[in-house]
């Protein structure tokens, strides 16, 4: 019986200094600071989502990143992206042939949203957007107000060999470096919107914000 008393007091000794030890460290501890706030705006100030700033600031992803970062009053992170420079030029044209041999004239074109797409062959990041581009052309199927059309420097007998592994549903145009140097691509992939009037409204390289590609599509198609 003794025995189990000196063990019941050595047991609440121990609770006792524990609790103190615990009570000691957590204010030797100091309290973890919140994350700051992160956001992101377009160059006209409107809230955009990380996927669309994403876009937005590797729409050139050769040329020098000029987003600028502010720090506000209340610990917010704030990411302020610079114009897409091409948004608002308008399109250069060009006439060729599709690789199925039927001609166009991009001047024809004006009065339609045309959905351009820049690839080649040995492009991994082209290759593999290329099932969403089928989807979102989908989407608008049958629609005589829209064109989808993808364009690579590759000969026209090679990109005929790979769709037929790599179903692509853009029409598709070959051999158009003159028309790449036009567009001064810069890199691939290239995705780009051009509105009714014939000026470019969205210019990106690999996409993450489908939903804003596919908005812009509609936006326009209802101007």
């Amino acid at each position: 019986m003794r025995a189990l008393q000196v063990y019941l007091i050595v047991g609440v000794l121990t609770i006792a200094l524990g609790a103190g030890a615990g009570a000691s460290f957590a204010q030797s501890v100091s309290p973890v600071k919140p994350v700051p706030k992160t956001i992101f705006r377009d160059s006209d100030g409107k809230l955009v989502s990380n996927n669309e700033f994403v876009d937005i600031r590797m729409a050139n992803f050769h040329v020098p990143d000029r987003t600028l970062v502010h720090t506000l009053e209340d610990g917010t992170i704030e990411f302020r992206l610079q114009k897409v420079p091409q948004e608002g030029a308008e399109a250069p044209d060009f006439s060729t042939r599709f690789v199925d041999g039927t001609s166009i004239k991009f001047s024809e074109l004006r009065g339609k949203v045309v959905v351009l797409n820049f690839w080649f062959i040995g492009c991994p990041a082209c290759v593999y957007e290329m099932p969403k581009l089928n989807d979102l052309a989908a989407k608008f199927a049958g629609d005589p107000n829209i064109e989808f059309i993808g364009m690579t420097n590759d000969p026209a007998p090679a990109v005929r060999k790979y769709i037929a592994a790599h179903p692509f549903d853009y029409k598709l145009i070959a051999d158009a470096k003159p028309i790449l140097a036009s567009f001064v691509v810069g890199g691939y992939p290239k995705n780009i919107v051009i509105g009714k009037d014939g000026r470019i409204v969205y210019w990106r390289s690999n996409i993450h914000a489908w939903d804003k590609f596919e908005s812009v599509v509609w936006a326009e198609l209802a101007k």
